[in-house]
């Protein structure tokens, strides 16, 4: 899913700061696979408030997407809110852990900076700009601890012809730089699971194959965004283990609706039952699953997302408008209370 809530809004670094005791006297949950949670506020629930109520149900680490044309304005650093550096201000205190998504493509869009976006993914000279927005990124994230780095969100609904064997070939360099600015960080593309069984899969598996690991996004749903059977997540994570091979296996995102065309709070509970059944069987394959979202988005933020994606299907918005674990309020849904229960201190 592209673009993405990145979590705290208005007094950022200054009010998060101020929860990060409380937060971090939370003893964290050991658990196989790590379980994260994409974090965001609520009408009633401010980010500091969320960010202890999601570890105190047992989540311990978090999403970042940090996008190019956001931080790198004429070939500088210089983001309007710096979020690595807020980043790495909040998240080791409080225990939380991240998975750092470096969005180059981003879905449906091209999110390179626009002086960048004529040229060919292999050219010398991306790969050059690649590298001097990755440092910057990394350097201000100082000693966070990461589970995970992808170089591009989603590639596959971008991606086509050509630009597929192009965009290999600067994943791989992009790769490389970032295993040396940050050695030991499993790095890989974040692909999605119709991506990798639809028209292009030879390109997306072959893409993933580059990557330390595979990073999928599962929603459970079909092409008119139309919700499948919560069941299916069992069979489709066990295909994903299949193609991966050897290599780890991160859900880079999860998550299903509790208000779609063919889901309820019902099947929204059944399809994390049966996940969580999953990756105790599958801990040694799956090592992350990063579920999305704590809490139901806005209105306002649901109309930026059918801009962004050039869509007003009413399936569309019902799918994306109850992602959440937790109502728009803040009160729980089902799902919610019972992954705190198993997962929870």
């Amino acid at each position: 899913m592209g673009r993405r809530g990145r979590g705290a809004r208005g007094d950022t670094r200054a009010l998060i700061a101020a929860a990060i005791v409380g937060i971090a006297a939370i003893e964290p949950v050991r658990a196989d696979p790590i379980y994260g949670l994409a974090v965001n506020d609520a009408s009633d629930v401010d980010f500091p408030k969320a960010l202890l109520e999601a570890k105190r149900a047992g989540f311990t680490s978090t999403v970042l997407p940090v996008f190019w044309d956001d931080v790198m304005k004429d070939g500088e650093y210089d983001p309007d809110l710096d979020w690595p550096a807020i980043a790495a201000a909040v998240y080791p205190a409080s225990g939380f852990r991240l998975a750092l998504v470096l969005p180059v493509i981003d879905t449906v869009a091209d999110r390179r900076p626009p002086e960048l976006r004529d040229l060919e993914w292999d050219d010398p000279a991306l790969l050059a700009a690649f590298s001097d927005f990755a440092s910057g990124v990394l350097s201000r994230l100082g000693r966070t601890d990461l589970v995970s780095i992808s170089i591009g969100n989603e590639v596959d609904a971008y991606l086509t012809g050509e630009d597929w064997a192009a965009y290999q070939r600067f994943f791989s360099a992009a790769r490389a730089e970032v295993a040396r600015l940050r050695p030991g960080v499993p790095v890989g593309v974040n692909l999605t699971w119709g991506g990798l069984t639809g028209p292009d899969a030879a390109a997306a598996r072959a893409l993933a194959e580059r990557g330390d690991v595979w990073l999928v996004t599962y929603y459970g749903l079909d092409a008119g965004f139309r919700i499948r059977p919560p069941e299916e997540v069992a069979g489709a994570i066990d295909s994903m283990v299949a193609m991966a091979g050897e290599q780890p296996l991160i859900l880079a995102e999860v998550g299903y609706p509790s208000d779609g065309c063919g889901s309820d709070e019902d099947g929204q509970l059944k399809f994390y039952k049966t996940l969580l059944a999953v990756l105790k069987d599958r801990e040694a394959e799956v090592t992350v699953a990063n579920i999305v979202w704590m809490h139901d988005i806005s209105e306002d933020q649901l109309d930026t997302y059918r801009t962004y994606y050039g869509t007003d299907d009413d399936c569309f918005a019902r799918y994306l408008g109850s992602l959440g674990l937790r109502a728009r309020d803040g009160a729980d849904k089902p799902a919610f209370a019972w992954i705190r229960g198993q997962l929870g201190n």
